[in-house]
């Protein structure tokens, strides 16, 4: 069984931006844990364990779905916090550019998944980069006010090219991600 995920990779420029922001947020000292700036993705369904087995059908089906979707380009801009500002549990940045096209890609992905036994999420898909997971109370207006002062944030836009099936290894200092497989956008798309 390997816990696996499936998401859109971005820019080297765009991750050093997210690294720079998260320092910034770093320095209110409030409880989060931050996410690896090499980690940091776009993802598009979460599938959690999977048979190695299923692996080659995901391929196969990555394949498929990949194809008949052009590549996007996307912008990070924006940031804030999940369910709120007020509430935060999640700090993160949106997305600007082909975003329609990146719903019809994750729903496209998402519907092809039901017949292996996937699940559709129940709450709709929010396209985000999630930078951290907010642990505790303590500064946590300070970093409240750090989001709200970077609500003009964002990034170069960068081109998104192929869709990666990972593997998601839970460890100690961590998660690390290991990309298993990639499908190409577009080689179909009309």
């Amino acid at each position: 069984m390997i816990r696996a995920f499936i998401a859109l990779d971005l820019h080297q420029g765009v991750l050093r931006a997210l690294a720079e922001l998260q320092q910034e947020w770093q320095r209110t000292a409030a409880p989060v844990s931050w996410i690896k700036p090499e980690s940091i993705h776009l993802t598009l369904k979460f599938l959690g364990n999977i048979a190695n087995e299923q692996a080659a059908e995901i391929q196969a089906l990555l394949l498929k779905v990949a194809a008949v979707n052009a590549p996007l380009r996307l912008q990070p801009m924006g940031c804030g916090a999940f369910p709120s500002i007020k509430q935060m549990r999640v700090v993160w940045v949106g997305l600007q550019g082909a975003v329609e096209e990146l719903l019809k890609l994750q729903k496209s992905v998402e519907e092809a998944l039901v017949p292996l036994g996937f699940a559709p999420e129940d709450r709709p898909y929010r396209a985000h980069l999630t930078l951290g997971r907010v642990k505790g109370r303590r500064h946590l207006q300070l970093l409240q006010e750090a989001v709200l002062r970077r609500q003009g944030f964002q990034t170069e836009a960068f081109d998104v090219t192929e869709v990666v099936l990972y593997r998601s290894e839970l460890r100690p200092e961590g998660a690390r991600y290991t990309a298993l497989f990639r499908a190409p956008l577009g080689r179909e798309a009309a």
